[in-house]
């Protein structure tokens, strides 16, 4: 049987996203923050799937949003909740490898949340958003943590909850077995420090990690995230 992408599961994921039972929300304020504020500024949110982060960066006052994603399912459902809420932000149909139809330094800040880790070329998906950010603008990214949310890590509890971690410098695809979990889909396992150094090539500048602590429902349905982190915030700027 051939293995699931992005459209065959953009239905389910969809309507698990929508359910507040998922990290989305921590996501979007800890990208909110590290975007910092985007009041009368261009922003592209790169691999914006459903449009959560896209939505929250337009009601944050930016003159223009643009979200950009390869799966048309999600699109789709990006697109339906700008029809019932227009907010203003326009849907672009593309691959974030290469972000053709975005011009040379046209944006002010770039976002990418919880998506680089499913691209498969980071190389180039970092240097075209060095290509279409203006000299000092500002790249915000939120990513499953890689030192925590390794190929195949699981929860311990002997009284205090762990993450087990087996496989973390072997990079690489894999693939959930989870027939029920987004993971099913498969990610890319990079360290942490081929993120940052990745970044670096690119002629950005690191200027603030995040690492935030799980609240609320997420904080209550998987309590090892409130002392390990399940994501990492990373703010970088386009060298001058």
């Amino acid at each position: 049987m051939e293995e699931p992408g992005w459209a065959d599961i953009a239905d389910w994921y969809d309507g698990v996203v929508r359910s507040g039972r998922t990290p989305h929300g921590l996501a979007t304020r800890t990208m909110l923050g590290l975007a910092g504020d985007v009041t009368r500024r261009r922003v592209l949110d790169v691999a914006c799937g459903q449009g959560i982060a896209t939505r929250a960066l337009a009601r944050a006052g930016a003159a223009s949003v643009v979200g950009l994603d390869v799966t048309e399912p999600l699109l789709d459902a990006a697109g339906a909740q700008e029809a019932a809420d227009p907010l203003g932000i326009t849907y672009l149909h593309g691959d974030a490898q290469r972000l053709d139809g975005v011009p040379d330094a046209g944006v002010d800040v770039v976002t990418c949340q919880l998506a680089l880790m499913d691209i498969p070329d980071l190389d180039a998906t970092v240097r075209a958003i060095a290509r279409v950010l203006v000299l000092g603008g500002v790249f915000a990214a939120v990513v499953a943590h890689p030192c925590f949310l390794a190929p195949f890590a699981s929860t311990a509890d002997d009284g205090t909850p762990v993450r087990v971690v087996g496989r973390y410098l072997t990079e690489g695809f894999w693939r959930s077995p989870n027939p029920d979990g987004v993971r099913r889909v498969g990610q890319w396992s990079r360290t942490l420090s081929t993120y940052v150094n990745t970044l670096v090539a690119a002629c950005f500048v690191l200027e603030r990690l995040d690492e935030p602590r799980a609240d609320g429902a997420l904080a209550r349905e998987q309590p090892v995230y409130t002392e390990i982190a399940m994501l990492l915030g990373i703010r970088v700027l386009l060298r001058a």
